[in-house]
């Protein structure tokens, strides 16, 4: 029997799946990603459980959506009495490493040290709770409580060193290891280097069918007052600079050796509008913000294939465990994703559920939409022939059959989660915590 693989999960904050050359962006340049994605499983249809930061990162961890977790805003914690991702992995074994943007502590300050009570089992932790304002100012802690770590350069960069020496210490200890690598980018407010912003300006970039030119972007506590058109010169600036420093960790896993037993995924917590429909940001179920990019590559996979069925991710957390061997039921929805990484099933007539302050049934073609957590339709669009969601057809009577089918699904999903114990566990474990050592000088704050 092969050995545990190691498990590398790289999470991007705020990047959707539209953004991408890899699901057709024709102007964005991530040279990087889309050689990954050659090689790799490309989901076309993963939609996030929720459109927002935090409640996603509830999900991640614990296999559950934010109705069972009760993480259902921003700026709550991850509940006491959870079994999460992390205490799984540890006792199957692993080392549980987390760098980034953490965003589960419920604390009302952004740039806070996250105390290892808070930290859901992960044995070593370098990042700091939820925002930067300014990515070339960041400061992370990792376990001395009176003494914080200054980035230097951008965020992106420094995380990534930041990772590759966490990286390198986990391959000289051998034994399996798990890293959730948890950038900001490309996460407003946007400043990328000025090499990587070059190649967007003066280029036309709001030319979707449902981009609003007129659009405007303001927030005054992170100094930014701009037109859709400025916004993605600098959004896209961010993805390609996080392209580069995600080009980065694949060469060095090649260079320690640890290509054909990782299990690398690419991913993000939800999408941004970015001028689409008028709207910027998150926190609504137009497929800008919903649907999220999602690359998997196994352990010596050779080719790449794309996955058309409807994957959630409920999902995210049953998969891991698959590859590590750890057999973990529990009271999530989601199913592994491995035999779809592997390319031996399939299942395109599934339909996948994302909420916040309304809720959306998503299929492999089609998707309706509610007003509010009442269940009441809003809206039906039919992807294949309307991409952009600009012909409602929730009361075209041709449709009557498939949005009847999807109203029975969101139905049946909410009631199985209103039966259900939102925090139901069988946790016995003691979190366990060790001291993460850094590279960096620490400077008091």
């Amino acid at each position: 029997m092969d050995a545990p693989p190691n498990i590398v999960f790289i999470l991007a904050d705020q990047l959707g799946a539209r953004w991408l050359p890899t699901y057709g962006h024709p102007l964005v340049e991530t040279p990087h990603l889309e050689n990954f994605a050659a090689e790799s499983a490309v989901f076309e249809r993963a939609i996030t459980t929720a459109p927002v930061c935090t409640p996603y990162r509830g999900c991640l961890l614990s296999g559950q959506y934010p109705s069972q977790t009760g993480v259902l805003e921003n700026g709550q914690a991850f509940p006491d009495g959870i079994t999460s991702l992390a205490d799984h992995l540890n006792a199957g074994g692993y080392e549980t490493y987390y760098v980034g943007k953490w965003h589960l502590s419920g604390a009302p300050q952004m740039n806070r040290r996250v105390p290892p009570e808070q930290r859901a089992g992960f044995q070593h932790f370098i990042g700091w709770e939820s925002h930067h304002v300014d990515h070339w100012a960041g400061l992370i802690w990792a376990d001395d409580p009176e003494n914080a770590v200054k980035m230097p350069g951008h965020e992106t960069d420094s995380l990534t060193d930041i990772a590759l020496d966490q990286m390198e210490r986990a391959a000289v200890a051998g034994g399996p290891f798990f890293m959730l690598l948890s950038y900001q980018a490309p996460h407003p407010p946007c400043s990328p280097p000025a090499e990587f912003l070059a190649p967007y300006e003066n280029r036309d970039l709001v030319t979707e069918a449902n981009a609003d030119r007129e659009a405007w972007f303001k927030h005054e506590a992170w100094r930014a007052d701009y037109d859709a058109q400025r916004f993605r010169e600098l959004y896209f600036g961010e993805i390609s600079h996080l392209d580069a420093a995600f080009g980065r960790l694949l060469a060095a896993m090649d260079r320690l050796g640890l290509r054909d037993n990782t299990l690398v995924v690419f991913t993000s917590d939800h999408g941004e509008m970015a001028g689409a429909q008028g709207r910027f940001g998150k926190g609504v179920m137009y497929e800008e913000a919903l649907r999220i990019p999602l690359i998997a590559r196994a352990p010596r996979q050779a080719g790449s294939l794309r996955v058309d069925a409807p994957v959630s991710t409920v999902d995210l957390m049953p998969t891991l465990l698959d590859y590590a061997g750890c057999n973990a039921a529990g009271p999530g929805e989601g199913a592994s994703l491995r035999p779809l990484i592997e390319g031996r099933a399939s299942d395109e007539d599934r339909v996948v559920i994302s909420e916040y302050h309304d809720f959306c049934a998503c299929a492999q073609d089609w998707k309706l939409i509610t007003r509010g957590r009442r269940l009441e339709p809003a809206a039906l669009y039919q992807l294949s022939v309307d991409p952009y969601e600009l012909d409602n057809r929730l009361d075209d009577p041709a449709c009557a059959t498939v949005r009847e089918r999807l109203i029975a699904a969101l139905s049946s999903w909410r009631a199985r989660v209103e039966r259900g114990e939102r925090t139901q566990s069988t946790n016995t474990l003691t979190p366990t915590h060790k001291e993460s050592e850094s590279k960096w000088q620490t400077i008091n704050t």
